[in-house]
């Protein structure tokens, strides 16, 4: 999954992938190939930005194309000029040494630190500069929109040895619950099983405590918020999203309840949790609410100010203790 959507193509598109790819990285102002249709080179270019994140410094492509002469020209619209790219190159180079320390943990391990360290040390950005659909946005500014913020993650799985690629499609922030929207997010390959990660709608949900909402999910899982437009591996394991393998997964109301009073008496303040199970989200954040309020008083004999703040889309639930 180094190169994902280049494995896609025919072993003739393979070849002009490959000329592409070499001109854009000497800079050529006009490339001239030799393909069927301007879409399928449209196809091409797509899975060239896709596949290759340190090409940060393009960010589309004019095309003209000969169909008498099955001959097309490309113009690639460099937002940078060489200097810098070969300077912020080098900055990229060295910023991923930052994770040297991961390089022979398990790929599992790898993903988490990876994840972590992006919502450490990352935000979202909501003025939409052109430099935060990149990964350079991240290194250089600390702020990226979702297809610069995946772009990041693969950028960083490649160097350090974790199979993954950049989907594209439309997503609903579980925020804001809204409508589609386009969004970009990530596929890994974690033990040879594949799964989803959306490391920016974790960001999102980000506050107080870590979110690992979006953490190896599977195509059921996922099914009711994304839709996903470009070509992808099936991703059909389930029970290995970060709340299961961390038994944060509740079944019932006594699983629920168990996981609370275990984690109060840990000193935990802010709980996040998974419900299994639930037919009829209305009412579940209620019914949270009140189990997490007879928690705290069994343990502390006395009440407190609790809140709940759901994700009815996984039906994960935060609880703060004040």
């Amino acid at each position: 999954m180094l190169n994902y959507y280049f494995s896609r193509l025919t072993n003739e598109q393979k070849l002009t992938y490959k000329s592409i790819l070499s001109c854009i990285f000497s800079f050529s102002k006009e490339i001239e190939v030799s393909v069927a249709s301007t879409s399928e080179l449209n196809l091409m270019l797509d899975y060239i930005l896709l596949d290759n994140p340190l090409i940060f410094y393009v960010s589309g492509f004019m095309v003209a194309s000969e169909p008498k002469n099955k001959k097309c020209y490309i113009k690639p619209i460099y937002e940078y000029s060489e200097g810098f790219v070969k300077e912020n190159t080098v900055v990229i180079k060295n910023h991923l040494k930052v994770f040297d320390s991961v390089k022979l943990k398990s790929d599992l391990e790898k993903e988490l630190f990876v994840h972590d360290f992006c919502l450490r040390n990352f935000k979202y950005d909501g003025s939409f500069n052109k430099i935060s659909h990149s990964a350079l946005g991240l290194i250089l500014n600390k702020t990226a929109v979702c297809e610069g913020i995946a772009k990041y993650v693969k950028l960083v799985f490649d160097y350090i040895g974790v199979k993954s690629l950049v989907v594209t499609g439309e997503g609903k922030d579980p925020k804001e619950n809204s409508k589609y929207e386009p969004h970009a997010w990530n596929i890994v390959k974690i033990d040879n099983k594949t799964y989803h990660l959306d490391v920016t709608y974790n960001m999102s949900l980000s506050d107080k405590i870590n979110r690992y909402d979006y953490f190896n999910l599977s195509d059921e899982d996922i099914k009711n918020e994304y839709k996903i437009t470009s070509i992808t591996p099936k991703c059909v394991t389930t029970g290995n999203d970060y709340y299961s393998i961390n038994s944060l997964l509740a079944n019932n109301p006594t699983e629920l309840a168990s996981i609370i009073n275990k984690r109060l008496k840990q000193g935990e303040k802010n709980i996040v949790l998974k419900l299994k199970n639930v037919k009829d989200t209305r009412n579940v954040a209620k019914k949270v609410l009140s189990i997490a309020q007879e928690q705290y008083y069994n343990i502390y004999n006395q009440d407190t100010e609790v809140f709940v703040s759901p994700n009815l889309f996984q039906c994960i639930f935060e609880i703060g203790f004040i």
